[in-house]
């Protein structure tokens, strides 16, 4: 059994300043806050800075509990570069096929993104024609949630069917009791990710492996894969910070965190599939890149490593 290792509440080496100026997004980007947020690009962008900063509490004051500020919560370096309103994962090479998966089996699907933050991606990814319906957002923080609703105003005036929930992807269970039948689930009834064993389609992971060692990304590789559908044509799909020679990643906030490689992150997913299904024929197409890294960090990225496992034969 892996052991697992969690995040520090706060990192040990204090954050630099948000700055607005690293709000420069991509054309495609623009577009869809437009049509998402407001076309009128001042009021876009007034939104997006006031999710990433309340410029109307100070966070050291006695109020800072309950602030909306995302950088109060965790400084995350994605939130310094406004990562919550980029489309990573359109950028995906695998995201064309999981899309038209998605649009050909309408209600037979179901998509998961763990670690959603404020819910960018999978909006998009139901305006790209997805059903809404069967997408699944899922964050361990309900303020990113509630941020998200904020920023898109989808929320009280009913507009936003996905379905986004707050779990612990640690508190799924190792081994994971997978029913031959499970029986129908009702998607707004999901409110931990046990709920989804073997029933998740298509599952992607933004920026969340890279938090953590190297045992504790063993440890969420295992969970998801049990999540996953033991299907031909399901995915596991993503992109998080990696390095050409796997090892530690030498980080500016002090945190302990581990980077794979193009040739270890495929490894350790054969090692995981062997580990849930020892008895099975399975087979995997695992595709791993390393690529640039995003803008809007203190200290440039060796890269993303950006990837997918799909099951071919079951």
């Amino acid at each position: 059994m892996a052991q697992i290792t969690r995040e520090l509440p706060q990192p040990p080496v204090a954050p630099p300043e948000l700055d607005e100026l690293l709000f420069n997004p991509k054309d495609d980007e623009l577009e869809f806050l437009r049509s998402a947020i407001s076309k009128d690009e001042a009021e876009l962008r007034r939104r997006v800075v006031e999710v990433q900063r309340d410029e109307h509490r100070d966070i050291h004051d006695e109020g800072c509990a309950n602030s909306h500020a995302a950088s109060a919560v965790y400084p995350y370096p994605c939130l310094r570069g406004f990562h919550h309103v980029a489309l990573m994962m359109s950028r995906n090479p695998i995201y064309p096929e999981v899309l038209q998966s998605g649009v050909s089996l309408g209600e037979d699907t179901l998509f998961l993104d763990l670690g959603c933050c404020m819910g960018t991606d999978v909006r998009k990814l139901a305006a790209d024609g997805y059903p809404s319906s069967r997408i699944l957002g899922c964050d361990l923080r309900q303020i990113f949630l509630d941020l998200g609703h904020k920023l898109y105003r989808d929320s009280e005036s009913g507009t936003c069917p996905i379905h986004f929930f707050t779990s612990d992807i640690f508190a799924v269970q190792v081994p994971l009791d997978l029913k031959s039948d499970p029986g129908p689930l009702k998607i707004s009834d999901v409110q931990d990710l046990s709920q989804l064993a073997g029933r998740v389609r298509h599952i992607y992971t933004g920026a969340l492996f890279h938090l953590f060692d190297e045992e504790t990304q063993k440890a969420i590789a295992l969970r998801l894969a049990l999540l996953l559908m033991r299907e031909p044509g399901s995915v596991i799909f993503g992109r998080h910070q990696g390095l050409r020679d796997a090892g530690y990643i030498d980080d500016h906030l002090g945190r302990l965190r581990y980077g794979h490689s193009p040739l270890s992150w495929p490894a350790m997913w054969r090692t995981v599939f062997e580990e849930v299904a020892p008895q099975s024929q399975l087979t995997l197409e695992i595709q791993a890149e390393l690529a640039g890294g995003p803008q809007g960090l203190v200290q440039p990225m060796q890269g993303q490593l950006v990837w997918s496992v799909k099951i071919v034969t079951v």
